[in-house]
């Protein structure tokens, strides 16, 4: 038995001991190496009550290496692109050989409602976070009733959900592609800038003349 088989059948016996009740995670049929988890969405959040299947895949140089963890059930989320793939630190750069299974759900599980939002993944959804967190919530309420039921597949036609956001890639970033809501938001703030930008000008020439008059 290899080092890694039995560091992962290890970690197995102290999840089903240890786990919270809203985070499941077993190997597949004959192949220890691949996982299936699911996380229940946290309560009191947009994600509330979802069932979120997740597939990962241990490295044979496990603990050395990250197992591959992917989302298997469509979100809209800035650090999980619209194939899956989840971006955070513990997964990438900021792996120990320490991290379990358990610490790599529970690490998954609190992004949900509380992004990382310095080098999102998924850059539509990042935006909406930041600029119309109502919005927001919104469309992850939708994705969570559709996909995130138990029940949908992957069959499952995205476009139907939002056909004014989705008609090209979820981490596209096309300005047609934005929420109505979005585009109000960005006029008004350029504008704003523009407003600011004059007065200060203005201010400027100001103290230039005042300068002027004084010395001539």
């Amino acid at each position: 038995m290899s080092t890694a088989v039995r560091l992962i059948m290890k970690e197995w016996k102290a999840f089903e001991y240890n786990a919270p009740d809203y985070i499941f995670a077993g190997p597949m049929k004959n192949d220890i190496f691949h996982w299936h988890a699911i996380i229940i969405g946290p309560p009191d959040t947009p994600f509330a009550d979802g069932i979120f299947n997740l597939d990962i895949i241990y490295s044979y140089e496990h603990p050395f290496k990250p197992p591959k963890c992917t989302m298997k059930t469509k979100m809209f989320h800035p650090n999980i692109s619209s194939t899956g793939k989840i971006s955070i630190s513990i997964l990438e750069d900021d792996w120990r050989p320490v991290f379990t299974i358990e610490k790599i759900l529970l690490s998954i599980s609190s992004i949900l409602d509380t992004p990382i939002m310095d080098h999102p993944i998924n850059r539509k959804a990042a935006r909406c976070f930041r600029e119309n967190r109502n919005t927001y919530n919104s469309i992850v309420r939708k994705y969570t009733s559709k996909y995130a039921n138990g029940s949908s597949t992957d069959s499952d036609n995205e476009q139907d959900l939002l056909p004014e956001m989705l008609h090209t890639d979820t981490d596209s970033e096309n300005e047609q592609d934005l929420p109505p809501e979005i585009l109000h938001t960005e006029t008004n703030n350029s504008l704003f800038d523009f407003l600011c930008f004059i007065l200060i000008f203005l201010g400027i020439l100001d103290l230039i003349l005042d300068f002027y008059t004084f010395f001539k």
